[in-house]
């Protein structure tokens, strides 16, 4: 810093200025110590009454701390930096994205991680290519549990979450046929798909799901397909439709089975097309993302075992990315039930959530405007409404007034197909609390009385 002592702003505001403009960068952070009156009067040339009147104004604004006997401090209290001003501008986050980390038994978790590290030193060395033989072998007979699936060990293989493992299988079957997705579709997937310059078929779906007669046109190809609760819509597909899927995809043509949120079922688990099919020309898609954490980068597929050879032949110099640490650890999680405790316990949480939000929307003058449909599971469900106003002036108005949702138009390929209005949401509350959901939805009514 520079003291311009020829302008006309006093020497104490260009300190108190500097430091400011330090903080609303992002060069200076909360609770970071800045030099001592003393020490920055002797850098600066200037006197150390003129830069205590600078730091007594700092104080009284609100940008630093004293902290007797130890200096002054960048205060926590205001945020200054970008992120921060995002996240405080979004104040109700009605996000599909979040989940419930809190209730995670992380003392669990960690005493099985440094009992893994204390056990095998040879885990820093590199592991199997399909991932550690006990992570598969313990998913094999969860998801046996769980799901009633059955499959060989060998049929599993571990990946880097289930991004990374879409685009492996894109790129494995990108001479099975076209890849297909329904119109209304979960941006992550369509984002694999364009980074492997892959451009998807889309088809028709609405309020029971992807359109079967559309389907049976394609021949050839590879769909895309969310059964239980999928994004945007919370569409989940019917028995029937399930099994007339599972009967198309029979004469070389492939579904993979994003297994979503079958886990958070509140009714009881739907019938994987895995298991009515045999196994047979069909990939079921696993993670550990939305069960346990963000963080938790790691996923699975479960593959044919006509795939899993061709897959292992393209994959010669192929090194598994996914810490063999973190999968043993897992392994031991998923055996000793702590896995399984945990997701029934987040499903009473997450019912618990849904249901305070049903009661807020119903119970408020939103109630009188809107349909709720994907109920049934999971951390997020759709909500249409019928006001006198355009879906974007609509979600503008919640955006500028701090209550963050997603359009479910905002996830459609083509909108001459499009078979929800246009004032219909995908309102999610993974991460909130239950007194934040009950606040937003107040916000919300506010914001749109005007249409009410």
């Amino acid at each position: 810093m520079r003291i311009d002592k020829n302008s006309d702003k006093p020497i104490y505001i260009q300190i108190y200025d500097y430091v400011v403009d330090e903080i609303i960068n992002g060069y200076l952070i909360p609770e970071e110590r800045i030099p001592s009156r003393r020490v920055m009067s002797k850098r600066l040339g200037v006197a150390e009454r003129t830069v205590e009147t600078a730091y007594h104004k700092l104080l009284a604004d609100g940008y630093i701390i004293s902290k007797p006997g130890s200096g002054y401090y960048v205060s926590s209290e205001n945020v200054w930096d970008e992120e921060h001003r995002e996240l405080k501008s979004n104040l109700y986050n009605f996000s599909s994205n979040g989940v419930e980390t809190s209730k995670l038994p992380f003392s669990d978790w960690s005493r099985l991680l440094k009992r893994t590290v204390k056990e095998n030193d040879a885990l820093f060395q590199h592991g199997e290519k399909a991932g550690e033989w006990c992570l598969r072998k313990s998913i094999r007979r969860m998801l046996f549990r769980t799901q009633g699936i059955k499959c060989k060990t060998e049929q599993i293989i571990i990946g880097p979450g289930a991004e990374d493992l879409l685009r492996e299988l894109f790129l494995l079957l990108c001479d099975k046929g076209r890849l297909m997705m329904n119109n209304y579709y979960y941006y992550r997937v369509r984002s694999v798909a364009e980074t492997t310059n892959i451009k998807p078929v889309y088809i028709t779906s609405g309020a029971d799901g992807i359109d079967l007669e559309e389907l049976r046109g394609i021949k050839r190809g590879i769909l895309y397909q969310k059964p239980t609760h999928a994004l945007p819509t919370g569409v989940t597909l019917s028995d029937e439709k399930r099994r007339a899927l599972v009967e198309w995809a029979k004469d070389d043509r492939y579904i993979i089975e994003d297994s979503g949120d079958n886990d958070y079922r509140y009714d009881g688990r739907k019938t994987t097309l895995w298991e009515l099919s045999g196994g047979h020309n069909v990939i079921y898609l696993g993670s550990f993302s939305k069960t346990i954490a963000p963080s938790m980068k790691i996923g699975y597929v479960i593959m044919p075992e006509e795939l899993v050879a061709l897959w292992f032949k393209r994959k010669r110099f192929y090194a598994n990315r996914v810490s063999r640490i973190e999968q043993v650890t897992l392994s031991k999680f998923i055996d000793l039930g702590y896995y399984e405790r945990h997701i029934g316990y987040m499903k009473n949480i997450y019912r618990e959530k849904m249901l305070v939000l049903r009661n807020a929307v119903y119970d408020s003058a939103l109630g009188k405007r809107v349909r709720i449909a994907g109920d049934d599971a999971g951390m997020f469900c759709r909500m249409d409404f019928d006001i006198p106003v355009s879906g974007s002036v609509a979600n503008k108005r919640l955006r500028d007034g701090g209550v963050k949702l997603s359009p479910v138009s905002s996830s459609i390929a083509d909108r001459t197909r499009a078979r929800f209005g246009d004032n219909s949401y995908t309102v999610g509350f993974g991460e909130m609390k239950i007194s934040e959901i009950k606040e937003g939805i107040a916000a919300w009514e506010r914001i749109w009385r005007c249409w009410l």
